[in-house]
């Protein structure tokens, strides 16, 4: 953005919604630059001179892509008077123990996590996107009484009823999204490897998207001569569908950890639903929406073999029998996770703690194990 890289405040409205963009410390991967980064905004939010030139908020909502990006918001909704709601997007501190191997006791590790409480204690709400988390959220001190799932979802009118894709003679199985440590792209590959071995030449892999793994994933195909799998640039989202639309089957695949089993939300997996064709996914989740809707296979997480093969079931089908894995996986979207059903739910909630509306929302700790939006 013009403007931030002299380290200015910018504010623009874009479709009548004030955004306002607070330049912060640049950095390459996990440097200390990148922590820094973390303090400087949420220190910038915490003093909230940025805020001047808005109206006065009925709630302000932390997002956690750090932790000190949700304190700073909940410093300015205690300076404001108005309830403060936690969206939480990572699973700190666990994503740091579990995922980058660091101790428990580390002192950064140690204030994430008191943090993290903190939050917990003062939010009027705790917004989750995977309903596998509540377990692992109570154990790190959330109240579960206080949590409400919102989970990723589809915009519709950016995704119609989809055409059948093309008839070449060709089965195209298509991964979308980023290509980095957490998406296990290897085991993908690893299953291309094996039906190629197998002279099964009509199965091709695509991966759209990009990502700090995908040179590397690129040169491996390259030095080990893995000639069914192709790597695409990402695609503007006007063009997303057409991309979509453009295969047979779709690919996912979860890493083999702790936050994986716990705290995954895959939002490509609800677009992949929608665009009304089945899905293969390796999972090591207890609950997710291909088990829910039974529009593709699940495979054990990490296990190629088991990928490969249910990729050549799936091309060994009729076009009626593909389309009733797709079919099954778009009522699924149009009835769960439609952005407009989502958006109302989390409406609800907003008008529930600002006093404008009578009926209270349940929170997610007293509907059971069934957590649908219901809108």
């Amino acid at each position: 953005m013009e403007g931030i890289s002299g380290g200015r405040i910018v504010h623009q409205v874009v479709r009548d919604v004030p955004f306002v963009w607070m330049p912060t410390v640049g950095y390459q991967s996990d440097s200390i630059l990148r922590v820094a980064g973390f303090f400087e905004f949420g220190y910038r939010v915490w003093r909230g001179a940025w805020a001047k030139e808005l109206t006065r908020p009925d709630l302000i909502l932390g997002s956690s892509p750090h932790p000190f990006a949700a304190l700073g918001a909940e410093r300015l909704a205690t300076r404001y008077g108005v309830p403060f709601v936690l969206e939480l997007r990572d699973a700190w501190p666990y994503v740091l123990t579990e995922v980058g191997g660091y101790s428990k006791h580390h002192p950064f590790v140690l204030l994430v996590d008191r943090t993290m409480r903190f939050l917990y204690k003062r939010a009027a709400r705790i917004v989750l996107f995977s309903r596998d988390s509540l377990n692992s959220f109570e154990e790190m001190g959330g109240d579960p009484g206080k949590v409400i799932w919102v989970p990723h979802g589809v915009d519709l009118t950016l995704a119609p009823e989809p055409q059948q894709p093309p008839d070449d003679g060709v089965f195209t199985v298509k991964y979308i999204g980023a290509h980095n440590q957490w998406n296990s792209l290897d085991t993908i590959l690893d299953a291309a490897k094996y039906l190629q071995s197998k002279g099964l030449t009509h199965i091709r892999f695509r991966f759209i998207g990009d990502g700090v793994q995908k040179s590397r994933l690129k040169a491996r195909v390259a030095s080990e001569g893995i000639t069914n799998a192709f790597f695409d640039d990402p695609v503007p989202k006007n063009r997303i569908s057409e991309i979509l639309y453009d295969a047979d089957a779709f690919i996912l695949n979860n890493r083999v950890d702790g936050v994986s089993r716990n705290w995954m939300s895959f939002n490509k997996i609800y677009e992949y639903l929608a665009a009304r064709r089945p899905v293969v996914f390796g999972s090591c989740t207890k609950v997710n929406p291909i088990q829910e809707s039974g529009a593709g296979i699940l495979v054990e997480a990490g296990n190629h073999i088991e990928m490969a093969l249910a990729v050549e079931l799936l091309a060994t089908m009729s076009r009626e029998q593909l389309d009733v894995y797709g079919l099954r996986g778009r009522q699924h979207i149009e009835a769960h996770y439609s952005i407009r059903s989502i958006v109302d739910r989390f409406e609800q909630m907003a008008l529930e703690l600002t006093g404008e509306r009578p009926r209270p929302m349940s929170p997610v700790s007293s509907l059971g194990t069934d957590w649908k939006a219901t809108g």
